[in-house]
């Protein structure tokens, strides 16, 4: 084959992709290139890190059942919104703020209206198992020059229901100077088990999660929004994805993670 002949088939092939990933939109792969080429294809889901634990275990479920895979991606709910909003392949939308989705949806770019799939509440937390008592000199005096690890209060569901709780119990002003704010909850968590800080705001999933991190303090749930966790197809493909964490197998997987009963 000549020079000119594999430029026009790497062309060719080239063209064929886009159209394939563009064609997944609305079930249109099935139609152009039949079922089987696109079920080889891993369906992408898009998830708040702090759903990374149990969503990793479904993901391994679920192809057993079904032998379809998942790809992941995990970063705050806000970050991943704004990617899908830009373009990113997402065939599934897991956040951890109604917002979020909200932001998604309006954006017209859902395939399905978006569904609850479990609930979480706010710990105080940290590497050291000593309890804390939720007033600012105890906090103080436990970080001991250190900070108290929190996601991004300005976006990150985590640490939007953070900021909520501090200022609901008059702690926030008090405890500003003291924070140390990530890019998401997964972040907050991981620093915390490190010691990199001696406290942390998290979601009582993660510790459950991880036997390195104790709850120290429980946050009460009239202090902030109810934390919901949706999901939504994006694309057609992520329809049956969707239906599986809504349904009995994948709250099985959420509860066992820590996670509530939407």
């Amino acid at each position: 084959m000549n020079i000119q002949k594999r430029g026009s088939l790497n062309t060719l092939l080239n063209i064929l992709t886009q159209i394939r990933r563009i064609a997944r939109v609305g079930g249109i792969c099935v139609a152009l290139f039949g079922a089987g080429l696109c079920a080889a294809q891993p369906i992408d889901v898009f998830a708040a890190a702090s759903m990374k634990p149990a969503l990793d275990a479904i993901a391994l479920q679920y192809a057993r059942e079904t032998g379809q895979a998942l790809r992941l991606s995990y970063a705050a709910s806000s970050v991943l919104a704004r990617q899908i909003d830009q373009g990113a392949p997402a065939d599934v939308f897991v956040s951890a703020s109604t917002d979020w989705m909200r932001y998604v949806h309006d954006a017209g770019l859902l395939n399905q209206p978006a569904r609850e799939i479990a609930a979480n509440r706010l710990v105080l937390a940290s590497a050291v198992s000593e309890a804390v008592r939720l007033n600012a000199d105890d906090i103080v005096t436990r970080l001991q020059g250190g900070r108290l690890a929190v996601p991004l209060m300005s976006s990150v569901p985590l640490g939007i229901y953070a900021a909520q709780a501090l200022t609901t119990m008059g702690l926030l002003q008090d405890l500003q100077p003291h924070l140390a704010q990530q890019d998401n909850a997964r972040a907050s968590l991981i620093s915390v088990l490190r010691q990199e800080s001696p406290l942390g705001v998290l979601y009582a999933s993660d510790v459950r999660s991880d036997p390195g991190v104790f709850v120290v303090a429980d946050i009460a749930a009239h202090t902030h929004d109810p934390v919901r966790y949706l999901a939504a197809s994006v694309t057609a493909q992520g329809a049956g994805v969707v239906a599986y964490l809504a349904g009995p197998a994948g709250r099985k997987v959420f509860a066992a993670y820590g996670f509530l009963a939407p």
